[in-house]
């Protein structure tokens, strides 16, 4: 901040003579603004023991699981990692033990031969699926893959197709380079969550007293576009949709995934009419899910959060995309009638929040919502 105000002081931008004949004034000073502080909401982990996050972290260092997963079913892939398997198998099944997931001996552990280390990725991938068709009976609950880099290893990629688009298997990445129990608990959160477990939850959904949406069914969506590096216009962009289950839980969540034309920003699958009786588009398959897993009840309040849209693309996310949801609602029930709430997540702003004094950044959970918002629509920073 004091680096910042130098600048600004330093820039003298109240003389610009430019300015001054237009009639604007700038300060030497930063806006001085009020803000408050949310508290942070208390979680529930396994044994029904209350949790308080601190400084907007926490951590699952002894402590147990919501809903832990059983493993079964499942092996190590070594891409020539350097590290003592059975030592590290050993510590994952301890710690998984202290986070209640009960892990049963890996069926066997596949290492890469050596002959094709140096082979394209794609080749070495293939390998090791053929050593794993051969040997396993049947398919695994998930496949935890020991990768000999962290960052930028060139199976990681080509793995992640072939078990997820292809067959279907839930996979671990892991580059054993330091574990320890951090690290194992880390990896332990994620192949719960991603074979249908709950780490933790909101103490607010136990009750469940979260108001507005826990007296009447509601469905929360998140969503957002991803495009391809700049100047690849051969690349498709991927549209991706998460939806809430299980109401009046707000934890649980699944994910839609669609290509769509490259660079193109606004979703074009929500709604998909392929004949007059069929619709296969996103919200379709969302709004099932959410009536199977919630009791036979269909959504009366949809939460929408948007992200990676412009101000200038509000009526756009408006008029393409809300009239898309309405249009997958109307076509299943023509009487149905949910309400709708749109919130636009923007991170990519240049507003800057500093505390007096201090050369902490602000507290997690401050909310700004006065003086330096928009004049007409209601927005804020938090």
């Amino acid at each position: 901040m004091d680096t910042l105000s130098h600048a600004l002081r330093s820039s003298n931008y109240d003389a610009e003579p430019m300015l001054r004949s237009c009639g604007i004034s700038i300060s030497n000073q930063f806006a001085a603004i009020e803000g408050r502080v949310l508290s942070a909401p208390k979680l529930k982990v396994g044994n029904g023991e209350d949790f308080f996050p601190r400084n907007g972290r926490w951590n699952f260092n002894n402590k147990k699981l919501v809903e832990p997963t059983k493993i079964e079913k499942w092996a190590v892939v070594n891409f020539s990692a350097r590290c003592d398997i059975r030592s590290l198998v050993r510590d994952l099944i301890k710690c998984g033990q202290m986070k209640g997931i009960m892990i049963e001996p890996p069926f066997d552990v596949f290492e890469e031969n050596p002959q094709v280390r140096r082979a394209p990725p794609l080749v070495r991938v293939e390998k090791m699926f053929e050593q794993i068709q051969e040997k396993l009976p049947g398919a695994p609950q998930f496949l935890l893959c020991l990768l000999p880099e962290r960052k930028n290893c060139d199976v990681y990629g080509p793995w992640k197709k072939k078990n997820l688009a292809d067959y279907g298997i839930v996979t671990q990445c892991m580059a054993p380079i330091r574990v320890n129990d951090q690290y194992l608990t880390n990896c332990l959160l994620k192949i719960n969550a991603k074979l249908g477990g709950l780490n933790s939850m909101l103490a607010v959904e136990q009750n469940p007293s979260i108001p507005l949406v826990s007296k009447v069914p509601t469905l929360l969506l998140g969503m957002d576009v991803s495009h391809g590096s700049p100047g690849r216009s051969d690349v498709p962009s991927i549209a991706a949709v998460v939806s809430s289950r299980k109401w009046p839980l707000i934890s649980r969540y699944r994910a839609c995934v669609r290509t769509q034309g490259s660079k193109v920003e606004m979703i074009d699958n929500l709604f998909k009419l392929v004949s007059d009786t069929e619709d296969q588009g996103i919200i379709r398959e969302v709004l099932l899910d959410f009536y199977t897993s919630s009791g036979k009840r269909k959504p009366e309040q949809i939460i929408i959060f948007r992200d990676g849209v412009s101000e200038s693309q509000f009526n756009q996310v408006l008029n393409i995309e809300l009239d898309q949801i309405i249009e997958a609602c109307k076509f299943l029930d023509e009487k149905w009638n949910p309400k709708f709430s749109v919130i636009v997540a923007q991170k990519n702003h240049h507003t800057k929040f500093f505390q007096p004094g201090s050369p902490d950044n602000v507290p997690p959970g401050t909310v700004i919502d006065n003086r330096v918002c928009h004049p007409r629509n209601y927005d804020f920073y938090m």
